[in-house]
Order: C-alpha cells, then structure tokens, then sequence
C-alpha cells in the first residue's frame, strides 16, 4: 500500500527542514567568522611574530619584549616562533608566503631586508614589493670583541693584525646578512682588510664559540657580550658608534678612536606579507608606538643595549630602500675587489 501524497509531503518537508536549519546554521557562523576575522575586529586571535635567527641573540631578545609589550597594547598573546637559518631568508620567504591578515609577522632586520639581496645567498623575496612595512622598534649599537688567543689590545692594533695575516683572522656572526655580518664587512671597507667569515645560527652561538677561542672576533651588542668581558673571557676593543655606550661605559666608540665611519649596530622593525588591510598596519603601527612611548618597554629594551625607536611605515619603507641601495654598492665593490 503506497502512501498518501500529503504523508509524502509531510516526510520531505520534516526532512528538508533540519537541513535548511543546519544550512542556516553553518551561514550564520560563516558570516560570524567573516565578522571575527574583519579588520574592524583585528586582533580576535593570537598573532606570531616570527624570528629570523636562533633564540638568545639580540634580536631573539629584543623581538620577544616587543611581543610581550605587543600583546598588553592589542590584547591577545603574541607567539614568538624562531625560524633560522639562511641569515634570515628562511623567515622573510615564510612570512611573505603567509596570509595578508597580520597574524603572521616578521621582526625584520636591516640586514635580512637589505643586505640579503645582495650576497651570493639566493632570496626568494623582494623587499619592495613582498611586505607590508609597520614600523621600527629599535636599533642595537654592537660592540667589537676578540677572543682569549688574539693577541691586541686596540682596534688599530686589531687592524694591524688583520692586514698582516688576509683571510686569517674568523669572524663569527649569525649568518650572511646579520648585523653582526654588516659590521664585518663596515670593518673591512672602512679599514681595507679581509677576515674570514665563520656564520653561525644566532649571535649568542657565535659569541660563546669567540669566548672560547674557536673564533677570533665578532661584532654583537653589550649584554651578549660584557659578561665575558667581565669574566676576562673577551676583550672588547670598541663600540662601533659614535658615543659610548651606558651599558659598556669603559668601551671607546670606533669614532674616538678615529674610525667614525665603522658604525654598526642590529636595526630592526615589524613587517608582514604584502597587502595587509591599512586598518590593521594602522592598529599594529599604533601599539608599537605607544610600547616604545612606555618606559617600563624602553628600560628593558635599554637594558639590552638598544635605543628604541619607532616610525611610521613609510619611514620604515624608504629607510629599507636606502640601506638597500647603500648595501648593493658596497657589496659590489666588495666583488670586484
């Protein structure tokens, strides 16, 4: 016996309906979603904020108290995730890849931005045009320092060493394209010699390995390296800037010492992957503003032996472009010599 047409219609309509109300349902949460995710809503999630070197360098260091400073202006956590290797690019290419949303950032420094491009490691990315500038947090002068096995006591007599031995003396440093490396090659141009390069994967790997005579030299900031210096472990020959410093006082800079043009220091700044809405570079440009404005950020970052420094994206664009164009010169000399 069949059934009624109407008992028919009664059973489609009682089962189209749960559909409908689940088809309703998942609209509804889709469109909250959307709403979530809008940059209106931004942040409603943690963000990262990747790291191109190995955890306990200077930007390891100076990267995780802006994340912590980061995440008390924008409410929500701030993971910070080391990604080493290839003296930044590694980090830069993963974060260019990622999505435009600013939940993947890049604690960027002038070196993996600037200096990169120009070395014989291969970069998959173009400062220019792969990233979405936010603004800088701060700038690192380093200190000069050599190993227990070096026998030099000055930096003009480090030089005198150098150019009676090419090629000999190790520099340790964090990668081609790290700050440290920009002070090796600042060094080199300014004083016409030529060291040899030994890369590691974070500047704290390198210093540890100068302290115990593995390398010879290495350019990194004062709370990497005082310690040692203290303990009579290296030597600090000069502060590669034009005053001293509060944080090593009895180091010479490079410029009373009569070499004001080796300056070198770790530069660095939040970007993300190109396209990023500007309401939401405009709230991350704002937090980074207001934590480098705190004192309670500046004397941690002081402490660390770097001078916080903010800037509007575009400040932080054009001073990339200008490193850039100043990097592609020298080390282009750097080949033909």
């Amino acid at each position: 016996m069949r059934p009624h047409r109407s008992c028919l219609h009664a059973i489609a309509r009682a089962l189209v309906r749960p559909a409908a109300l689940a088809c309703t349902a998942l609209t509804l949460s889709g469109a909250a979603a959307a709403q979530s995710s809008s940059p209106a809503a931004y942040p409603d999630r943690p963000i990262t904020l990747v790291v191109p070197f190995g955890a306990g360098g200077i930007t390891d260091l100076v990267a995780r108290a802006t994340g912590k400073a980061l995440s008390e202006q924008l409410g929500q956590p701030i993971v910070v995730e080391n990604r080493p290797g290839a003296g930044g690019n590694i980090a830069a290419d993963y974060v260019k890849r990622a999505k435009a949303d600013g939940y993947t950032l890049l604690f960027a420094t002038v070196g993996v931005l600037a200096v990169n491009p120009h070395t014989d490691v291969k970069v998959n990315f173009n400062s220019a045009k792969d990233f979405t500038y936010v603004s800088l947090v701060g700038s690192t002068p380093h200190v000069l320092v050599v190993g227990p096995n070096v026998a030099v006591k000055t930096l003009p007599d480090l030089i005198k060493l150098a150019k009676s031995k090419p090629d000999s003396l190790s520099v340790g440093t964090a990668g081609v394209g790290s700050s440290p490396y920009q002070g090796m090659k600042i060094l080199e141009d300014a004083s016409k010699v030529q060291f040899l390069h030994v890369p590691f994967k974070s500047g704290s790997e390198s210093v540890t390995n100068v302290a115990s005579g593995q390398v010879d030299l290495t350019f990194e900031a004062s709370p990497q390296v005082m310690p040692f210096v203290t303990s009579g472990k290296l030597r600090a020959l000069a502060v590669a800037n034009p005053q001293r410093l509060t944080t090593a006082p009895d180091v010479p800079s490079t410029a009373e010492l009569g070499y004001p043009n080796i300056v070198s220091g770790s530069v660095a700044g939040v970007v993300g992957p190109a396209g990023i809405d500007a309401k939401i570079v405009n709230k991350l440009n704002a937090a980074i503003v207001s934590a480098v404005a705190d004192a309670k950020f500046k004397a941690v970052l002081v402490a660390q032996g770097t001078e916080p420094a903010a800037s509007t994206p575009e400040e932080f664009r054009k001073m990339i472009g200008t490193e850039d164009r100043r990097w592609s010169a020298l080390l282009k000399a750097d080949v033909k010599n």
